[in-house]
């Protein structure tokens, strides 16, 4: 079986000796024409991003493994028009990002950002009885909306604040209710954004969720309410909320995840936004690293290549992604 690595040397390195003789590795770049080239008859691709054009051209494609929970760099069309290509993520992220989310919320809350960057000037104007508070997470609402694997760890970390937490699902059902105080539905979530203190938004990229932080939802929130993003940019309408940030319609936003992204060989000088987003004050700005640790990169790549070993065998999968709803 031909397993195609679109990836670095290290990594595919990595693959090998994991799968050992069971399959054969092949690598190449992630541009388009280099992975049919090297791969184009390959049973499986571990990759993050698969394109249609891929998809289509590789008629012996039938597993496609990613290394993240997110598979939005699958094109969903190509994969539901061929009926026998699995999709599989994997979760092995979600107690790292639920530490990274909860340490957005705090810097926010502090204004830790704004502290550091004044007091580098020798400007103390934020310290005690200066213009901007600490808010309180304690004897606050949180509202998650979402309660999947980052969820739930998000979930676990706020109760040690003393925080009241309200759940939003598709169905105001959840098997991890136990962990929050309080589970809405969907169709109720204006209401419960009303009464949040701060907003977490943990959900998955799909046709429904995609636009749902919209100028109507902002105008819900608190002013002084913080809003924090890692599940996906698109989730957010960005001049909405770029409008309601520097209009100071809500007191503030943390956000890993964005509109736009650079190419992998431009790093410096692309900002994340068609809006000056990045010149505001109240914003924290975060390049989308939530889930890199060491110990979770590492994670991700042996739960995913061990996955594709079960599909050698045979074997039930792990974390088989329904396409058709995108999660």
């Amino acid at each position: 079986m031909k397993v195609l690595v679109p990836y670095t040397d290290e990594l595919v390195k990595t693959v090998r000796d994991i799968l050992g003789s069971e399959a054969e590795v092949v690598q190449s770049t992630r541009e388009i024409t280099s992975m049919i080239e090297h791969g184009g008859d390959a049973t499986v691709i571990a990759s993050g991003r698969v394109p249609a054009e891929y998809i289509r051209a590789n008629q012996n494609l039938r597993l496609i493994q990613t290394f993240g929970a997110g598979v939005n760099g699958v094109d969903r069309e190509a994969v539901l028009e061929r009926k026998n290509i699995i999709v599989c993520n994997t979760h092995v992220n979600a107690p790292e990002v639920g530490e990274y989310t909860v340490a957005l919320l705090l810097a926010a809350a502090k204004n830790l950002v704004m502290n550091d960057r004044t007091m580098r000037r020798g400007d103390w104007i934020l310290s005690w009885g200066g213009p901007i508070h600490n808010i309180e997470l304690r004897n606050s609402i949180c509202l998650i909306i979402g309660l999947g694997n980052v969820g739930v760890e998000i979930a676990k970390h706020l109760r040690a604040f003393d925080t009241t937490i309200h759940a939003v699902t598709k169905t105001g059902l959840s098997k991890h209710s136990e962990l929050v105080d309080k589970m809405i539905c969907i169709d109720d979530i204006m209401d419960a954004v009303q009464a949040a203190d701060f907003v977490i938004l943990s959900l998955p990229l799909t046709e429904e969720s995609k636009g749902l932080v919209d100028e109507k939802f902002l105008s819900k929130m608190k002013p002084n309410a913080i809003l924090v993003n890692i599940s996906r940019g698109a989730i957010v309408e960005e001049d909405a909320l770029f409008r309601a940030l520097k209009e100071g319609k809500i007191r503030g936003a943390a956000l890993d995840v964005w509109w736009r992204y650079p190419s992998s060989n431009q790093r410096d000088d692309f900002f994340p936004s068609e809006f000056p987003i990045h010149e505001l004050d109240n914003v924290i700005l975060s390049p989308h690293r939530a889930a890199y640790s060491k110990h979770v990169e590492e994670l991700q790549i042996q739960s995913s290549v061990k996955n594709i070993l079960r599909f050698i065998h045979g074997e039930p999968l792990d974390s088989v992604v329904d396409m058709v709803r995108g999660y």
